[in-house]
């Protein structure tokens, strides 16, 4: 249960994110030779309640959950919860790498379901646990218009 380096997730969702910060829009960078933006990976879900979703049948470190983010916005966000309007950005991302047929494709499924309705009820069921667990719901402070 002790906390994962998931940095190497890095080039595989920049193939759905095209160098864009997952909340913000931002430019962000994979590269740490090219760009002075370098983006974090991001748990959607925070990582602090590992245990408790865990115990719901979920990989916190699961790719279903992590995403790119400008540094900057991940360290602002912290450990709180994405407003509800990023859940569907996140299933939607999910769902476009498994039709898609992109090498996650598979991981996702056996993370979170072999049916969109199952993956849908899955996300939701990981979201309003956090939420319980959670006290403030965050956004972030500036966000270009979005581009997925």
């Amino acid at each position: 249960m002790k906390r994962l380096n998931i940095t190497s997730v890095r080039d595989a969702l920049n193939s759905y994110q095209k160098g864009k910060c997952f909340y913000s829009f931002n430019d962000i960078s994979i590269n740490h030779n090219v760009g002075d933006n370098i983006c974090s990976v991001d748990h959607f879900l925070p990582h602090i309640h590992k245990r408790q979703h865990h115990s719901n049948g979920a990989n916190i470190n699961g790719v279903w959950n992590l995403v790119l983010a400008d540094s900057r916005v991940n360290n602002d966000k912290r450990a709180r919860i994405p407003e509800d309007r990023f859940l569907e950005r996140l299933f939607n991302r999910n769902e476009f790498y498994i039709e898609s047929k992109h090498p996650l494709a598979e991981t996702i499924i056996n993370q979170t379901g072999n049916t969109r309705n199952q993956r849908l009820y899955f996300l939701k069921k990981q979201y309003n646990l956090a939420s319980e667990l959670g006290i403030h719901k965050w956004q972030p402070k500036f966000e270009l218009p979005g581009n997925f």
